[in-house]
């Protein structure tokens, strides 16, 4: 059985361990434009993931942490990738199923999905990993870039 992530593209460059925002969308803006700089996704991305998270909210509270997990429609991806974003001091998402509660979120995990069909699969498998706040823990703890890809490709 091939891994669903052996196709994500994800490395240091799409990487941001100190994103200083005050909002939900200012957070989402700056990660996405990362993945258009790099060429992943096209110029109606980052219009379109913030769109997206006004109308179906990607928060997730954890034991003790919130996470966020953005991603949009397939016709703005070129490059199937991940984008990972930590927030120096966590922003309110709405939360995922659950708009009217927010979620004080401090890691994003942005998707770009060329395969829609596979899209639940991706989101069940981080869904998996966050159960276990140990492993999530780790990627924030990460000193580096680097590091981050490196343990995120250890635990998924």
């Amino acid at each position: 059985m091939t891994d669903i992530f052996e196709d994500m593209y994800l490395d240091e460059k799409l990487v941001d361990r100190q994103i200083e925002a005050n909002t939900n969308l200012a957070a989402l803006e700056t990660l996405a434009a990362k993945l258009y700089a790099g060429g992943y996704v096209n110029e109606g991305f980052v219009t379109a993931i913030e769109e997206r998270e006004n109308t179906f909210a990607t928060g997730l509270q954890l034991d003790n942490l919130g996470v966020a997990i953005p991603h949009t429609d397939a016709k703005y991806v070129i490059k199937q990738s991940m984008a990972i974003g930590i927030l120096k001091d966590p922003v309110d998402f709405q939360m995922m199923g659950t708009p009217e509660i927010t979620v004080p979120v401090k890691i994003i995990f942005m998707l770009a999905i060329k395969e829609p069909k596979k899209q639940l699969e991706f989101l069940q498998r981080l869904i998996d990993v966050f159960q276990d706040a140990e492993k999530v823990s780790k990627i924030l703890a990460a000193k580096s870039d680097e590091e981050v890809v490196h343990v995120f490709k250890s635990i998924i």
